[in-house]
């Protein structure tokens, strides 16, 4: 006879870390969702993800922004244009994109330059 599961197996779902409660964002500090974290963490598995700490970037650290640009759009330092890490964000993406294929979703943190999906600066 088998063994029944007393609690059904959570759906994996990417993550931004900073929504978890993690220190991650530029200015030290996190962007904790209590709805995320006491109610849909019953149900999910959550793999967090902070994309400017994976790549080396401080906390805190200097705001990055989207610059549209002849060579397409980059990830710049807002006060520091010449600071441009579009490509390590990219090859991560990459990675973690190959990585990460057995997610069924990801929550992005709004408006982040490199979780955002709409209204990003």
């Amino acid at each position: 006879m088998s063994a029944q599961k007393d609690t059904p197996e959570r759906i994996r779902i990417g993550i931004s870390s900073c929504l978890l409660g993690a220190e991650v964002r530029f200015d030290g500090g996190h962007k904790r969702d209590a709805y995320l974290t006491e109610t849909l963490a019953r149900y999910f598995e959550f793999v967090p993800v902070c994309p400017e700490v994976a790549i080396g970037l401080g906390v805190p650290r200097e705001t990055i922004r989207l610059v549209r640009c002849p060579q397409g759009i980059r990830a710049v330092g807002a006060r520091d244009p010449s600071q441009d890490f579009t490509d390590r964000l990219e090859t991560y993406g990459r990675r973690m994109a190959a990585e990460l294929k057995g997610l069924c979703g990801y929550v992005f943190k709004r408006a982040s330059p490199s979780c955002g999906m709409e209204r990003v600066r």
